[in-house]
């Protein structure tokens, strides 16, 4: 069952009877690609096969992925990716929860792509985020009429557990959202959106 997927110059791998690969995340994969930094250090909450880990490595030039995936099958495909492009040397897989990453204080951008809501890692892009502040691209669902009233409630979740963060520095931000990307119809009049938050220390 296992096959390759090559989209956007990027070669995916999976088995198709364990795992899936989904077309519709197209231009978020390519988008992630564009808007890291090289040398960014990034966390993937939700790595999957690879879907955005794989483009901050390729096309972000990312300095190094942590990536965080609990599915042993997506695992095996992401450690397969890896490879197929190149880019194993940047990246550590930490398989499991999540909640159980030894991680904090070291990413400049942290990626949370969990549908319906990433809301249960958001305390931990909080950790893992430098104190000095970063990006969050938050994923989630919400209704097409409501996109600019989920940004703000997502970004005053972000900063209410910022506020409450045992790191000084970290009780300093101050969260914007800089972007509201629509990726897709998840249902009718229910819209798959990426926020995109900075957290930054106030001057």
């Amino acid at each position: 069952g296992w096959v390759s997927v090559k989209e956007s110059g990027i070669t995916y791998r999976l088995d198709v009877t364990r795992s899936m690969f989904s077309a519709g995340n197209g231009t978020e994969k390519k988008r992630v690609g564009e808007i890291c930094r090289p040398g960014d250090v990034v966390v993937d909450l939700y790595a999957g096969i690879g879907y955005f880990v794989l483009p901050y490595l390729v096309k972000g030039k990312a300095k190094h992925v942590f990536a965080c995936e609990i599915n042993p099958a997506s695992i095996e495909a992401l450690r397969q990716a890896l490879v197929a492009n190149g880019v194993q040397e940047r990246c550590t897989v930490h398989p499991g929860n999540n909640e159980g990453l030894k991680l904090q204080d070291a990413a400049d951008r942290v990626n949370l792509g969990l549908l319906p809501s990433s809301e249960q890692g958001w305390p931990i892009a909080v950790r893992v985020l430098k104190p000095k502040g970063g990006f969050l691209h938050v994923h989630g669902n919400c209704r097409q009429d409501e996109i600019k009233t989920y940004g703000e409630t997502v970004r005053a979740g972000v900063e209410a557990l910022a506020r409450a963060s045992a790191n000084p520095e970290k009780r300093r931000w101050t969260v914007r959202v800089v972007h509201i990307e629509t990726v897709k119809n998840y249902a009718p009049r229910v819209k798959h959106v990426v926020v995109d938050l900075r957290c930054s220390v106030d001057s």
